[in-house]
């Protein structure tokens, strides 16, 4: 054991001589001889440590410029957010603005309506709107757009209420069919123009129409108008679809398509008594 000690502190010896020898003898005008193989050893290794030093450096700018990056984004972001809210409130102001004129447009110049702005929609076909008994507005009454039926209040808060649509299975009201090129605007008296009565039922997914006079000449494509003394005015309900043709019945069938879709809709008006 002591001769392995011994032995290995003379390597340290004769390493360290080495050492000194290389550096005095670099000193010298000897130097010049032995650095150029020095130098084809190691400048490999200089230039690949400089390349990985660069790297590390490269990678640490480019951690600071992308915080900058996220930074800039997350600003970005919220820029785009408000100018989104700014825009959907010019949008939804707009679409008020038609709604109103519109309206105005198609009603009798003497009924009271409140507009009001739609909120939600129920999976009961139901939708609510932002406007309650501290408006005026209580149980049954009759909700439009223009001359389009969009349904009855069904229940009344303070300041909202819940609109039962058509399409409601606890909907059933009375109608009349008129061809589809009577202009509403113009005739008032609509009994010439009436092909059949009948009764709508609604059922979520759609406004079935029953009873229609078998020997009755209504054709898909008329219009379906409500007349019922719970509505009062005569509404526009929608359009006669999928008529039945079977002979052996003592009654024609079908269904309504609404105007529009429900859920399309922005703004409505109440009437009020």
């Amino acid at each position: 054991m002591k001769r392995g000690g011994e032995k290995k502190n003379y390597n340290q010896f004769i390493f360290v001589l080495v050492s000194v020898l290389i550096l005095l003898l670099g000193l010298t005008s000897f130097g010049n001889i032995i650095k150029y193989p020095f130098s084809y050893i190691f400048e490999p290794i200089h230039i690949f440590a400089s390349d990985k030093g660069k790297s590390v450096s490269n990678w640490g700018e480019a951690l600071l410029d992308a915080s900058s990056y996220i930074e800039e984004y997350n600003s970005m972001k919220e820029e785009i957010a408000r100018l989104k809210g700014d825009s959907t409130e010019r949008i939804l102001d707009y679409e008020e603005y038609q709604s109103l004129k519109q309206h105005i447009s198609l009603i009798p110049s003497e009924n009271t309506y409140i507009e009001s702005r739609i909120i939600d929609f129920t999976d009961t076909a139901e939708i609510l709107i932002n406007k309650g008994s501290d408006d005026g507005l209580k149980k049954g009454d009759v909700v439009t757009f223009g001359k389009i039926f969009i349904g009855t209040l069904s229940q009344v808060d303070r300041n909202s209420s819940l609109v039962r649509l058509p399409t409601n299975k606890s909907s059933t009201y009375e109608v009349v069919v008129v061809p589809s090129t009577m202009d509403l605007n113009k005739e008032f008296r609509i009994d010439s123009f009436v092909k059949s009565s009948g009764v709508v039922l609604g059922n979520l997914e759609s406004m079935e129409i029953e009873n229609m006079g078998i020997n009755s000449n209504v054709s898909d494509g008329d219009t379906v108008l409500i007349r019922d003394e719970r509505i009062g005015d005569i509404l526009i309900l929608g359009t006669l679809v999928g008529v039945s043709k079977n002979p052996a019945s003592t009654h024609k069938n079908g269904f309504v398509s609404p105007i529009f879709d429900y859920s399309n809709i922005l703004t409505v008006f109440v009437k009020k008594d």
